[in-house]
């Protein structure tokens, strides 16, 4: 019984990676420009090392036949945390191209004692801050991150 259980955990872990997993947020599939201006939540500078990489979500049910998520692009971050990069892509299914496809964003090294971090929630051709958080792999947007936000925005 317990070797069922070892297999069926390793099988979870093995398919879906952590519990919680970037989801994407829906583009029409092409060419999109994204861009925005990341801040450590620790209040640090920007590392000289910061990437920021474009990344295609598929869907839990799709990982399997689709073969997960696709990175798409990486781009530098500069000191100052803006970024800006152009990206052309078409999500498929089984060979199929479809007419929309999901992104998310992964920051990399771009604050002390923080490998890396997702951010679900952006939309192509608008630029958008986001907050490296000291803990946790998730940038979560709600009404406190915008209350949040306007310490580190210019005055």
């Amino acid at each position: 019984m317990h070797f069922v259980f070892v297999i069926a955990a390793f099988l979870l872990l093995f398919g879906y990676g952590n519990s919680r997993v970037p989801v994407g947020v829906p583009e029409e599939g092409g060419c999109h420009k994204f861009s925005g201006k990341i801040f450590c939540e620790s209040g640090d500078a920007i590392l000289p090392t910061a990437t920021v990489g474009l990344w295609e979500a598929d869907d839990h049910d799709d990982k399997v036949l689709n073969g997960g998520d696709d990175f798409v692009v990486a781009a530098p971050i500069s000191q100052d945390g803006t970024f800006e990069f152009e990206a052309c892509e078409w999500d498929e299914f089984l060979g199929w191209k479809l007419e929309s496809v999901e992104f998310y964003l992964e920051f990399r090294n771009a604050c002390p004692n923080v490998d890396y971090t997702y951010a679900d929630f952006l939309i192509a051709d608008r630029f958008f801050y986001y907050i490296i958080p000291k803990e946790g792999h998730f940038i979560i947007h709600s009404d406190e991150f915008l209350d949040f936000i306007d310490e580190y925005l210019p005055k």
